[in-house]
């Protein structure tokens, strides 16, 4: 199988995972908690990363997988898929449309593929020959207005303490977006209809495909440690990611410790 071969696979798991979740919708489903009220799972979730590897287990069985449901399953290829069948499901539930699928495959630190898909509006961006390709309907931002900045938040206690200090820390010099699902913001940064994204502890289900859909499209990608070792992942436009790198590093100690 070539690099095409994987890069249309991810298009294919993401686009049946994304009309999974849209039966599932029409004829309802159970909510349930996993680590709290603001951590939630559906049958749309389940029955999306079913479908993901599935496709998966058919098309390449020897590959490794790290799925957020399913957690990790070695492989023998020096391939591995990342995969977030439902990023966002808080969203999904509440029915607004920022919620989305995300797939990645990962091999000796490169992207081969990624796809992200959102089922509420059919919005979509993947990898085609390296570069990307998809549907999206965001304007870009027009030059010269105040950068925007999509701050992703962590679930766990510590780390959601020290994100709402970068939050506020950003928000007094940017304009700032969140909407609940990292797959959709970078989906916008890398169409140009936000600036950045900062993901604080968010696992790499919830970035993968967004940061090589970013650098494929020019964007820059930082990897850096807070003082508590916390990863923060910067992503976006090269000149907003560097000065977003130097504000964290000056007031929140943010460094180059690397993921």
């Amino acid at each position: 199988m070539t690099v095409a071969d994987i890069e249309t696979l991810a298009v294919t798991m993401a686009r049946h995972a994304a009309a999974e979740i849209t039966a599932v919708a029409r004829r309802g489903y159970r909510v349930d908690e996993k680590s709290g009220a603001h951590d939630l799972v559906t049958e749309a979730d389940l029955r999306a990363e079913s479908v993901i590897t599935g496709l998966l287990g058919r098309a390449r069985p020897g590959d490794a997988v790290l799925a957020e449901e399913s957690g990790y399953r070695a492989g023998h290829t020096g391939v591995t898929w990342i995969i977030d069948p439902l990023d966002g499901t808080a969203n999904f539930v509440r029915s607004s449309p920022h919620y989305a699928v995300s797939v990645a495959a990962l091999s000796g630190g490169d992207c081969l593929g990624a796809a992200i898909v959102r089922p509420a509006d059919g919005q979509w961006m993947a990898l085609r020959g390296g570069a990307p390709d998809g549907h999206v309907t965001d304007p870009p931002r027009p030059p010269g207005d105040t950068a925007r900045v999509a701050v992703a938040l962590p679930y766990g206690p510590e780390e959601l303490d020290e994100a709402h200090g970068i939050l506020r820390l950003v928000g007094r010099r940017y304009e700032v977006s969140r909407t609940g699902s990292a797959a959709c913001d970078l989906l916008r940064v890398a169409t140009g209809a936000l600036d950045a994204h900062i993901a604080v502890a968010l696992p790499w289900w919830d970035t993968a495909a967004g940061h090589a859909l970013v650098r494929a499209r020019g964007g820059t990608v930082l990897h850096r440690r807070s003082r508590r070792r916390t990863r923060i992942d910067i992503s976006g436009r090269p000149g907003v990611v560097e000065e977003l790198a130097r504000l964290l590093a000056a007031h929140h100690g943010v460094d180059g410790g690397g993921p």
